[in-house]
């Protein structure tokens, strides 16, 4: 027993490096951290179920829907609408009081804060700090801190979840916006809507179930590019589809005067047909996206007509909106996402492009937030 002695401080000191690893290790993962590995363990798994692009290709239910991938459990998310302003609405005008800034304001900016940052159009200018343009109050039970732009939303302060802890280094709009939708800002990557109609599916055969709608006012109006709702490498029924928010929703949506319906029925018909015998020939799972889009389009003008017509909407519903149906506003959008969601469209986009403000900041998200006071009721 005692030639064994001489060996347990070894052993002892493996296990505290053991456990010190263990614990620098554990340490390293941080929150953003295990986001961003598990971001990137989804699209490895979604590229691995792809390599078999028939499995792919034949992804389509028998009634023309998206079925769902990797659905281990009954999927609690039943749909989403993203509200998104585009432009980068003030956090310190918003949901994030800074006390020490206001204490600053008017102060020279300390050197700590901006040396080695990518300060756009101020490189070389003296800076000052800039307080908070309003006053926060603490809301609802939670406690809440809500800036006085957004009266409403204090109202529902127990019904929201408010995360301060993001953070990008992306300073530039549309690379920031492309980053916010699909994790990364290199090309070719599925946006959020197409991930979520890829993980769970279609629960509408009558319309796309992913839908954008985009509206602007209260400020300069940021462009917005198609890549936010972009399929990327997934196929191409995963891909958002932009509705009009005036007029039509959907461009020739109606048939041309003397194309009756089953006329119509019969080229989308023989088209298809064509595309199929393609298809053996070449063995191209994008043809089969181009079948069932094609069938897609020709359902949706049974379905669109319907779902522009207001006049069976309850006008209580309308009044609470403040809106006029069709009008290209974003409380307008919020109805129609409304109505989208109520018909079991899967992820509804909606983007404002008016908060994009680089002076007057409390004038300007005053006009914003009063652009945007008809929200409320679509929560």
């Amino acid at each position: 027993m005692n030639s064994q002695i001489p060996h347990a401080p070894f052993h002892l000191e493996k296990v505290l490096l053991d456990r010190a690893e263990a614990e620098r290790c554990l340490l390293s993962q941080t929150r953003r951290k295990f986001l961003t590995s598990a971001f990137g363990s989804l699209g490895s798994l979604a590229l691995g179920s792809m390599a078999g692009s028939r499995l792919l290709a034949a992804n389509a239910s028998p009634s023309g829907g998206l079925a769902p991938h990797f659905i281990t459990h009954a999927a609690r998310a039943k749909r989403v609408i993203h509200l998104c302003m585009a432009g980068g609405p003030s956090h310190l005008e918003s949901f994030d009081p800074k006390p020490v800034l206001e204490q600053q304001h008017g102060k020279p900016m300390p050197e700590s804060l901006t040396a080695g940052q990518p300060i756009a159009q101020l490189q070389g200018k003296a800076l000052t700090a800039f307080g908070p343009q309003t006053t926060f109050r603490k809301c609802g039970e939670s406690g809440i801190e809500i800036s006085d732009f957004f009266p409403q939303i204090q109202g529902i302060a127990d019904e929201i979840c408010v995360i301060r802890s993001m953070v990008t280094e992306q300073i530039n709009h549309d690379p920031a916006h492309t980053y916010f939708n699909t994790g990364t800002i290199r090309p070719n990557y599925p946006s959020i809507g197409s991930w979520l109609l890829y993980g769970l599916g279609s629960m509408n055969e009558n319309l796309p179930g992913f839908i954008v709608l985009t509206s602007e006012g209260g400020g300069q109006a940021q462009p917005i590019s198609a890549r936010q709702w972009s399929s990327g490498f997934l196929a191409g029924k995963y891909q958002g589809v932009k509705l009009n928010s005036i007029g039509d929703p959907v461009y020739y949506v109606g048939s041309p005067d003397g194309v009756s319906t089953p006329c119509q029925s019969e080229l989308v018909e023989a088209i298809n047909q064509l595309n199929q015998d393609h298809a053996k020939v070449v063995d191209d799972p994008g043809i089969a996206d181009r079948i069932a889009q094609f069938e897609l389009a020709f359902r949706m003008q049974m379905a669109t007509p319907e779902l522009t017509d207001f006049s069976m909407e309850d006008p209580r519903i309308i009044a609470e909106y403040g809106c006029t149906p069709g009008d290209g506003s974003f409380a307008s959008n919020c109805l129609m996402a409304r109505r989208l969601a109520e018909r079991g469209v899967r992820f509804i986009q909606l983007y404002h492009r008016g908060w994009d403000h680089h002076g007057d900041l409390k004038k300007a998200m005053a006009g914003a937030s009063r652009s945007e006071t008809s929200v409320a009721s679509a929560r």
